[in-house]
Parts: C-alpha cells; structure tokens; sequence
C-alpha cells in the first residue's frame, strides 16, 4: 500500500523520479525514489503540516512500505539590512586576519 503524501507547492517544484533494484534481507524490490525540490507544504502521515524545501518518498512496494523523508524550511529571507550588516562585519575579520598576519 503506498503512502498517501499530500503535497501544497509554494513555487515550481523540480520532480525527479527514479527506480533502484535492490536487495533488502530476503527481499529483491523495485524501490521508486522520487524527489521533490522546492518550497512547498506537505502533510505527513500522522496529519501534522510541514513546510519543507525538499521531500524525498521511497517506495519499496507492499513487502517493504514506503518511507518520507524532508528538509524542513529554516525561516524567511535575509533582509538586505541584515545583509548589509554581515558583509561589514566579514570585511572587519578578514582586515584584522590580513593585519595580524602582517599583509597589511
């Protein structure tokens, strides 16, 4: 029985499916992979929402079940602000690294 995965796409998802033979103990499966990148909602099997940036479902067929892996999404865009901010901060490092080391 295939696990029911109920997928929202945020944005245009790249899809990529592919077929592995395999040997699992006793077993020798067909296990679909297919892989989702990009934002998008998925719900998973205990009902909770989540937002992720990728998804991953592998089917191993009735013998072996199919399994749901994610990336949950970290949070927003960095502001230019922030943005801003950090490279300053990078350019203080690195002229203290380059004056400590006698470059400058």
């Amino acid at each position: 029985m295939a696990l029911e995965v109920d997928i929202q796409p945020l944005e245009e998802l790249t899809v990529m499916v592919e077929v592995v033979h395999e040997k699992v103990g006793r077993y020798e499966v067909d296990t679909v992979i297919t892989r989702r990148k990009g934002l998008h909602w998925l719900t998973q099997p205990s009902g909770t929402r989540v937002l992720v940036d990728e998804s991953v479902t592998m089917d191993g067929g009735s013998k072996l079940g199919t399994t749901l892996c994610f990336t949950p999404h970290t949070g927003g865009e960095t502001g230019e602000r922030d943005r801003t901010a950090n490279r300053e901060h990078l350019k203080r490092c690195a002229a203290k690294v380059m004056t400590d080391m006698g470059f400058w």
